[in-house]
């Protein structure tokens, strides 16, 4: 009976300090105050749609949302020159791959509806890794994983440039 008790006094404590935190309106820092409607410009490729769906799973984070009418659009996100290759940059004794390079490019530009403005955010990363020739395998799920990094990369900037101009 006591360790009951004791359990459901943590759970009391602990839904309380939730519910004390939610109430004082803690948020993230930088977190943008007005609600961010977006309108995405890109050809449909795999690339860009994975980029894409990579920057709609942090909507949260830049208070934004999706539109899909430009005119109702707060701000238009146009993806070019979007890019991933993959280059040998060094061969073992029998001429094997023995590392690669990734090397990815992509060119945003925002447009504020509001004002006119036309923001460039150009990026561009390479990376280099491994090349087991053992394993063709485990070679694309390490170029996939860098590639998610990649796509990080550039929802990082989105989400810097968001709360830099919600809260400017």
């Amino acid at each position: 009976m006591l360790i009951l008790l004791f359990n459901l006094r943590k759970i009391f404590f602990k839904t309380f300090v939730v519910l004390f935190i939610i109430s004082c309106g803690l948020q993230p820092l930088n977190y943008p105050n007005e609600k961010v409607t977006i309108f995405f410009e890109f050809q449909k490729n795999p690339l860009n749609l994975s980029l894409v769906q990579e920057i709609k799973k942090n909507f949260f984070i830049m208070n934004a949302s999706e539109v899909q009418n430009k005119e109702r659009a707060s701000y238009v996100v146009k993806i070019s020159d979007h890019r991933l290759g993959k280059f040998l940059e060094a061969t073992d004794r029998d001429l094997f791959p023995a590392i690669v390079s990734l090397d990815y490019q992509v060119k945003i530009d925002i447009l504020k509806k509001s004002t006119g403005e036309l923001y460039e955010i150009p990026i561009f990363s390479s990376e280099d890794f491994s090349y087991d020739t053992e394993s063709i395998l485990s070679n694309e799920n390490k170029a996939d994983e860098i590639k998610i990094d990649f796509f990080s990369d550039a929802v990082n900037e989105l989400i810097i440039f968001f709360s830099e101009k919600s809260n400017a």
